[in-house]
């Protein structure tokens, strides 16, 4: 991806998150290494819980799914189902957490259907913030209804 081309929504966060930071390391690590998944940030008041999920067969469903991520890297898995949006979204259900710095780049991961993991991408890690079991994180319109 060309260094200017902003995605939708993006804001001008990379200068903050990566400071001092070599700018060839970054886009190395973002397009030629592999998905990392982080849950250091996870919001526990919002969304639903691992105990939820896992009452819903949602867990494992999750653990498959990004053992999947993890043998490809970001650029390959973007489009339907890893999309990067820049800003937290207009509309959602969710509010930002006051533990996130302002300049993130948050994403969206669908699990399955409207199930998703809402969060951010630093370098070639993906921060989970949130598990959405009913699509709440990026509320959009419906298509094809």
């Amino acid at each position: 991806m060309p260094k200017n081309k902003k995605l939708k929504h993006q804001s001008r966060r990379d200068k903050s998150l990566l400071a001092g930071q070599s700018s060839s390391l970054v886009e190395s690590d973002r397009y030629s290494k592999n998905f990392r998944f982080s849950f250091e940030y996870l919001d526990r008041s919002q969304g639903q819980t691992f105990a939820d999920w896992e009452k819903e067969k949602l867990l494992v469903k999750m653990l498959e799914t990004l053992s999947c991520y993890c043998k490809e890297t970001i650029i390959a898995k973007q489009g339907n189902s890893f999309k990067e949006y820049g800003e937290f979204p207009s509309k959602s259900g969710f509010k930002y957490p006051k533990h996130i710095d302002k300049d993130v780049n948050w994403c969206a991961l669908h699990i399955a259907g409207k199930v998703v993991l809402g969060g951010f991408i630093q370098g070639n890690t993906f921060f989970v913030v949130f598990l959405d079991k009913n699509h709440q994180f990026w509320i959009s319109e419906k298509k094809h209804t």
